[in-house]
């Protein structure tokens, strides 16, 4: 395996006011090319701060963030929004389906924004749809589906961009115990065919399926 993301001493505050918050202190992380792991922490950890810094949508204050040798934190908005869009698939809780639009055309509109022929984007949809386990129910809308089928959805949407890392945030949250399951066997399949993935939960169960989990509390990183 070799090294994919670096962080070094990361540090976040936010004003409130007059206040200062210090929500991320120090922050040391590195994550391998095809591996999974949790970054597991309750409310108020710090750890959205640190999902929308790893996904390019914040920058930390200072420290050192670097991604396949590209430091990120020297980049500029717009090279950071390319960066997001060509390289990070985002799943989120809630699944951030456009309701009137089918699952193959939520799955595919991320190629189509790139310029991608609607044939060519299809194509290469079909593949990940079965991946996913989703055949049947593509020309579907969202709110035919059940959760668990919203959830893949939103995970074939991710991967049809082929991104360098899936970042999940909080992705069984919506869902039963036994959906939940499903997705997080779908996860450990997708990390088993080589992608690399961060889940950000509160769930001890969720985290125990990954390969590594590290803690997050107060803003500092336990391993």
């Amino acid at each position: 395996m070799n090294e994919m993301i670096r962080m070094e001493n990361v540090n976040k505050s936010y004003f409130m006011g007059e206040e200062s918050l210090h929500v991320l202190k120090d922050i040391s992380l590195t994550v391998e090319k095809g591996d999974y792991l949790t970054i597991l922490g309750p409310s108020g950890s710090g750890k959205s701060t640190l999902m929308n810094i790893l996904g390019c949508m914040d920058t930390s204050d200072s420290g050192i963030y670097q991604f396949n040798d590209i430091e990120l934190n020297k980049c500029t908005n717009k090279e950071l929004s390319w960066f997001r869009n060509q390289k990070i698939g985002f799943i989120f809780q809630k699944y951030n389906l456009i309701p009137q639009y089918t699952a193959m055309q939520n799955i595919i509109m991320p190629l189509l924004i790139r310029g991608i022929t609607r044939n060519e984007a299809v194509k290469k949809a079909d593949k990940i749809v079965s991946l996913v386990g989703l055949s049947d129910r593509i020309m579907h809308k969202p709110n035919e589906l059940s959760g668990g089928q919203q959830q893949r959805v939103a995970i074939a949407r991710a991967l049809i961009t082929e991104p360098s890392l899936l970042l999940a945030d909080e992705p069984t949250g919506s869902l039963d115990s036994a959906t939940g399951k499903d997705i997080l066997a779908l996860f450990k399949k997708l990390n088993n065919n080589g992608n690399t993935i961060i889940v950000i939960s509160h769930n001890n169960q969720v985290a125990k399926q990954s390969k590594r989990i590290i803690s997050i509390l107060d803003g500092k990183l336990i391993e």
